[in-house]
């Protein structure tokens, strides 16, 4: 007959706590002694613009709406590039930016994480952009853009010239 191995309240106990504390003690350990991996930047540069909606043979139904522009002044091509607009409205565009290449997308495209609601174009400033792109070696990448500090600038005369061309924006790298 095989005699079993039997435990008092202490050994169980201790036993309890040793299974609990070593992955939490090593999970510590690995937050205090690893340092966090940067996340890539992406060289992105935005504007809001305007895009003609339509085919120029249907001039009656042709429209001008505001739109968002992203330009890849790289030379390496992005996959799966997402704009989001004050941290509530995205947009996508699985194919990507080529290298030089811009893409636009509508405001009235962009919808709310959860696709209940659409970016009110009329009433809503656009104070926040977030660019994520994938880049070649297969990161995903970001840059953002502080819209309301870009203004500010412009306004107290700390950009270029003015010029009948829109400017492009530069990451902050926030």
């Amino acid at each position: 007959m095989a005699t079993g191995i039997t435990l008092n309240r202490k050994t169980l106990t201790a036993l309890i706590l040793l299974s609990v504390l070593i992955p939490v003690g090593y999970g510590l350990g690995l937050a205090a002694w690893m340092k966090p991996m940067p996340e890539p930047h992406l060289d992105a540069q935005v504007r809001l613009d305007a895009m003609w909606v339509g085919t120029e043979s249907d001039a009656a139904n042709r429209r001008l709406i505001p739109s968002i522009t992203v330009k890849n002044p790289t030379d390496k091509p992005w996959k799966n590039v997402s704009i989001g607009l004050n941290e509530q409205f995205y947009a996508s565009e699985p194919k990507g930016v080529t290298p030089g290449g811009t893409l636009s997308i509508p405001l009235e495209a962009f919808v709310a994480r959860n696709g209940s609601v659409k970016f009110p174009v009329g009433n809503r400033q656009i104070k926040h952009v977030i660019v994520f792109g994938q880049i070649p070696t297969g990161a995903r990448a970001v840059a953002e853009f502080d819209m309301i500090k870009r203004q500010q600038e412009a306004s107290n005369g700390k950009t270029s010239e003015p010029s009948d061309e829109i400017p492009w924006v530069s990451p902050d790298h926030l």
